[in-house]
């Protein structure tokens, strides 16, 4: 009687022992199964931050490139002035130089009839 007592026991023990043991392991995957989710939860939004962060990348590139395009614009347009500014310094150079010389072929001429007019008496 005593063993068939201690037998009893025993299988007890280990029916106590294994629903103890799948009680902890169905704890263990509910837990593993719950850190699975919030990492896929966690994913998805570290994939749409990334997404929204792409499209800020490609907003931004498209941006540089405007800014590059208008900055070439404006560098050919600044040559464009600085050659006409020089054309029209030229020009201007040129003119200086016909007032001056129209001023002495003036004072030249009226110098010229001054001195050769009657009225002075030569």
């Amino acid at each position: 009687m005593n063993m068939m007592l201690m037998t009893w026991c025993m299988q007890a023990r280990l029916e106590e022992a294994e629903a103890s043991s799948m009680k902890g392991g169905k704890r263990a995957q509910q837990k593993l199964e719950q850190r699975l989710r919030d990492l896929e939860m966690e994913l998805d939004g570290e994939q749409r931050r990334h997404s929204e962060t792409m499209k800020l990348v490609r907003k931004q590139e498209r941006r540089l490139k405007e800014v590059a395009f208008q900055t070439d614009e404006d560098r050919k347009q600044q040559e464009r002035l600085r050659d006409a500014n020089d054309k029209l310094q030229q020009k201007i150079k040129a003119y200086k130089r016909q007032v001056e010389e129209t001023v002495k072929y003036r004072i030249a001429i009226k110098f010229t009839h001054n001195f050769y007019s009657p009225e002075t008496g030569s």
